[in-house]
């Protein structure tokens, strides 16, 4: 089997609104072949959101078009971070949303969300992917970035892979002995997707929050008082991952360092490579994080408010000298990282 990486995105609509979803997230009819199945306009939902200065926008919705039954398992927090991954890699490709959707739909198919050393003949990682068949090294098809990004290459040279069947698109991707497989994952693979994809991926059922928005002057603060080096993405192999998923604020060890918003405490502690550190998640549901830290002082489920010192900024973990390592997240787990710099400047912070 020749494997390669998929791209999918799915929102799971609750039975309550079935009418509903058969009208804005199905294309047609459940039957027809591969060849003809296509979403039609209506099933790329858009919902009516007020934004912070009180206007009304459109948002991009993930479409869901699920084919026979839907497989929905419980992932663990390796699956899970892995999905992210997949996910992110789309975002920072900007594909849409309908993209990550089928590249995690076919990885639960492929591996079961697990970056497996073996498989089928000499298929690898999350996708499968066979070094043989041109996908990459061993190394490289293990990478879930690199294999991440493979998939996509082939993805988008499908014509019409955002409106085709999500088994379709696979397995113009993946060649599989098993082409139906991918469906049944399609539900499961939209609710990973929206976790990470953040706010501009609401569920039809749930309106946009009418709320006044956080991004109110005075809501946010920068975590320490100087400026950032702009090194977010930098390649080199300091970074495990291979790049850098955040920016870094060059200050001395002991500089107090403050909650860049009003939120919730979810991990505080040893980090591993991120040394001692913070992990916050905020009050519009996204989440920071602040590494290398000297001291901590807060606990996990601890309520914190905007400005709150949350600790000291130190050397602690992977580092060449004292700094803090700020990251802005869709989600909670590694790999769902965003541009920390825009993330402040979009809530307000001059930076």
């Amino acid at each position: 089997m020749r494997k390669a990486p998929l791209i999918g995105i799915a929102i799971l609509l609750s039975p309550a609104i079935a009418v509903l979803a058969l009208v804005l997230l199905l294309a047609g009819g459940a039957g027809g072949s591969a060849d003809n199945m296509t979403m039609t306009g209506a099933s790329q939902c858009i919902v009516k959101a007020s934004t912070a200065e009180g206007e009304t926008t459109q948002r991009p919705q993930v479409p869901l078009n699920p084919r026979g039954n839907q497989t929905q398992p419980s992932w663990n927090e390796e699956q899970t971070k892995n999905a992210a991954i997949i996910t992110n890699v789309a975002r920072t490709r900007n594909l849409k949303p309908r993209a990550a959707v089928i590249a995690v739909a076919t990885a639960m198919q492929e591996s079961t969300l697990h970056n497996l050393h073996g498989g089928d003949r000499d298929s690898q990682g999350l996708f499968q992917q066979r070094p043989s068949q041109g996908w990459g090294t061993v190394s490289q098809v293990t990478d879930p970035i690199h294999a991440s990004n493979k998939f996509y290459d082939s993805l988008v040279e499908i014509p019409n892979w955002d409106t085709k069947d999500l088994a379709h698109v696979a397995q113009g991707v993946q060649r599989s002995g098993f082409p139906d497989a991918y469906a049944k994952w399609e539900t499961s693979a939209g609710k990973l997707v929206a976790q990470v994809w953040g706010a501009d991926v609401i569920d039809c059922e749930q309106p946009a929050d009418n709320a006044k928005s956080a991004k109110v002057s005075g809501a946010w603060q920068a975590p320490v008082g100087i400026k950032a080096t702009h090194n977010y993405q930098a390649g080199g192999s300091m970074w495990s991952s291979g790049r850098h998923t955040g920016v870094d604020f060059p200050v001395p060890t002991g500089t107090e360092l403050h909650a860049v918003g009003n939120a919730t405490v979810i991990e505080a502690g040893w980090g591993g490579r991120y040394g001692n550190n913070i992990v916050l998640k905020m009050s519009d549901g996204t989440y920071t994080q602040y590494a290398h830290l000297s001291r901590i002082d807060v606990k996990v489920n601890q309520k914190v408010t905007t400005g709150q010192v949350i600790g000291l900024t130190g050397a602690t973990g992977n580092v060449t000298g004292p700094h803090l390592h700020f990251e802005a997240r869709t989600g909670p787990a590694y790999g769902s990282d965003i541009d920390p710099l825009q993330y402040m400047r979009e809530r307000g912070i001059t930076i």
